[in-house]
């Protein structure tokens, strides 16, 4: 099975509103996420309920993922606040992730010192 990986160190954040064709859903918040000058995946969010499977481009070796809007505050805390940020993607499955690296248990600076 063809994975694709990488590394994510910088992201940023585009709103959309409107769209002119009624029968397109279009993502009403998009993170184009790049490793060093490299756009290696972007993350589409689109209303709850009618979310477009993932996709990948051959052509430019770009992958799309797509959440409900409702996962755009978890997906944008994870780039805000953690490092580091990998995301995965099997082509045949059609289903990928963004994630953190190996962390510590209790790393968090909320943690109550007792």
């Amino acid at each position: 099975m063809k994975t694709v990986t990488s590394e994510v160190n910088q992201y940023w954040v585009h709103f959309q509103s409107g769209g002119k064709d009624k029968n397109k859903v279009y993502p009403r918040a998009l993170v184009k996420c790049y490793h060093d000058e490299d756009f290696v995946v972007q993350v589409n969010f689109y209303p709850d309920g009618k979310v477009p499977e993932n996709h990948y481009d051959k052509r430019n070796k770009l992958v799309y993922l797509r959440y409900p809007i409702s996962m755009y505050p978890n997906v944008i805390d994870l780039l805000r606040h953690e490092k580091p940020i990998y995301f995965s993607y099997n082509i045949e499955l059609k289903l990928g992730y963004v994630r953190t690296g190996k962390e510590p248990i209790g790393e968090g600076n909320m943690d109550a010192d007792f």
